[in-house]
């Protein structure tokens, strides 16, 4: 059991797979404390376990488990342009469209962007919004190019930010216009 006060290397790699799923806990220096607890809530949270900041059996099986599916890091194979294969990392390959979604909102998040739609507002008829399966999310430039460029490769269903381009089902389209000023991504 990891709880406020626990330390040690089973704390630290806590850490290091709560910001790898884009949970921030601060630095992973294997101390837990206000942090680490807030970003284990927040994990319980978005997969359904008991919010009261513990990492008990329940918990770590979660949190570990996943930790060992075939996941992708978000960074291109090989750092090959335009590659959409991945090293084992973070993003659960083998999730939910649900889990793959919750990766790219704790992500955006972590990023310092704001979500900006997620079922709601006004989009085309059909849209993966009003199913649940896409969010917005806007900051400045430069983080939305980061963020645009960290997805890439994850094989999106829908991934556009006009001035960098577009995905449409994993293969690149070039921009669509309308997400000049947020990046729209659907799984």
């Amino acid at each position: 059991m990891l709880q406020v006060g626990s330390r040690g290397s089973d704390v630290t790699r806590l850490q290091q797979t709560l910001s790898r799923a884009g949970y921030n806990t601060g630095a992973a220096d294997g101390i837990f404390g206000a942090k680490t607890k807030a970003a284990v809530v927040a994990y319980q949270r978005s997969h359904h376990l008991a919010a009261d900041g513990i990492v008990g059996n329940n918990t770590g099986r979660s949190i570990f488990n996943s930790r060992n599916q075939d996941m992708w890091d978000g960074k291109p194979d090989g750092g090959r342009p335009g590659s959409t294969q991945g090293t084992p990392g973070n993003f659960p390959v083998n999730g939910s469209n649900r889990q793959k979604l919750d990766f790219a909102s704790n992500l955006a998040r972590q990023m310092g962007l704001t979500i900006t739609s997620t079922t709601g507002g006004t989009h085309t008829p059909g849209s993966y919004h009003y199913k649940g399966r896409a969010i917005d999310v806007a900051g400045s430039p430069s983080q939305m190019a980061a963020y645009y460029r960290r997805l890439a490769g994850s094989r999106p269903t829908e991934l556009f930010y006009d001035p960098v381009g577009g995905i449409k089902n994993g293969t690149n389209i070039g921009a669509i216009g309308g997400h000049g000023d947020h990046v729209h991504v659907a799984y």
